[in-house]
């Protein structure tokens, strides 16, 4: 998959796939042997068809209602690559807060194809903001960049060790 049309045509069916909550049109678009990074929500890279699914279903209980928009689709056609840059909303998790409101960006990255499937996948999204909306996190109050991360953890002595 090198060309633009096709990057095009994968990622609307990727953004219809995740939008429509359902696990299986998500898994028909990877490669059996994917490699998926998403350390943001996973603690670990995953490569095993199992844990792919563990990983999405675990997607849809902790955001039930979330959706994803395009905001702007880059390509690297050359090279066969490409990156979504999406906007996703949703209520809060059902355990954390499932009156409050998440809008966020973030970016699918596609970096390899292999026979027309996805086969190496990163991803990358403001977590932490997303949970300053959920209000999991306290107010940035001016602090900037990991100054704001470190005051988190200077604040709960137990969360470094956690």
């Amino acid at each position: 998959m090198t060309g633009v049309p096709e990057l095009r045509e994968f990622a609307t069916r990727w953004l219809d796939a995740w939008n429509s909550h359902e696990t299986d049109r998500v898994l028909e678009l990877l490669h059996p042997d994917c490699r998926w990074e998403d350390t943001v929500f996973w603690p670990h890279p995953i490569t095993d068809r199992a844990e792919m699914t563990r990983y999405i279903d675990r997607i849809w209980s902790v955001m039930p209602d979330v959706s994803f928009e395009e905001v702007q689709l880059f390509t690297a056609p050359d090279d066969g690559r490409a990156l979504v840059l999406f906007r996703q909303q949703g209520s809060g998790p059902p355990q954390l807060a499932p009156e409050a409101r998440f809008d966020v960006y973030g970016c699918d990255v596609f970096l390899r194809f292999t026979d027309g499937l996805l086969s190496h996948y990163l991803a990358q999204y403001e977590i932490t903001d997303m949970m300053r909306q959920l209000g999991a996190l306290p107010p940035r109050n001016g602090e900037i960049g990991g100054a704001y991360l470190l005051k988190l953890l200077r604040s709960d002595p137990g969360a470094a060790a956690g």
